[in-house]
């Protein structure tokens, strides 16, 4: 009974955690701040996670690994190479607005270069999304006539072209006077999936 309510304390600290980073874009939340939304003493933030570092990696990580998954599901579809890479930008691109803390969490552990962080997102995303390229690299080079390219340069490629877009919010609404809504957020998808596309299939 007691490892199944941790589990659920734990559940609850990562939802209110996520929804936090949600409503506040990039400006963190304190613990006080997660555990009551979560309406958890503070003292469980220790007891499931060891700190507030800990809770930040899990939350990661459960982000990470959910998006993994989504690549599984599309990757059993019944679709051509091209129709697969179409719907993974898109839902790159998506997934930057459901997820907007991601980046910076991430991008905040990489650049700490702590091994245990980058082995957790190498594990939980990049290896699986890279190994998954390569499959669609020869798949689409065997069905469709794209161009050789080398998946893990393809990999920084794709995610880097949805990453900064969101990164650079701030450029786009002050200096560009544009906005992230909806209709804009669909642009984008259809802005880099045609680049991407046009990449694979190289010069015509």
């Amino acid at each position: 009974m007691a490892v199944r309510s941790a589990e659920i304390t734990r559940e609850k600290l990562l939802n209110a955690a996520h929804e936090l980073f949600v409503e506040r874009a990039d400006h963190a939340a304190t613990v006080s701040e997660i555990c009551t939304r979560a309406d958890v003493n503070v003292a469980m933030v220790k007891y499931c996670f060891g700190n507030k570092d800990g809770l930040l990696d899990a939350l990661l990580e459960q982000v990470l690994s959910g998006l993994s998954a989504e690549i599984e599901r599309l990757s059993a579809l019944d679709l051509s190479p091209d129709d697969k890479l179409r719907r993974h930008v898109a839902e790159i691109v998506r997934n930057y607005v459901r997820y907007p803390y991601v980046n910076r969490l991430m991008n905040g552990r990489l650049m700490n270069a702590d091994p245990g962080a980058v082995d957790r997102i190498s594990r939980s995303f990049a290896i699986p999304a890279r190994d998954w390229y390569a499959q669609l690299l020869a798949d689409g080079h065997r069905r469709q006539g794209w161009t050789e390219l080398d998946p893990t340069l393809f990999f920084f490629s794709v995610v880097g072209l949805c990453e900064f877009f969101f990164a650079g919010r701030p450029l786009l609404e002050r200096s560009f006077e544009g906005k992230l809504d909806t209709d804009m957020v669909d642009r984008f998808a259809d802005h880099v999936t045609t680049l991407v596309l046009d990449g694979v299939h190289g010069p015509r």
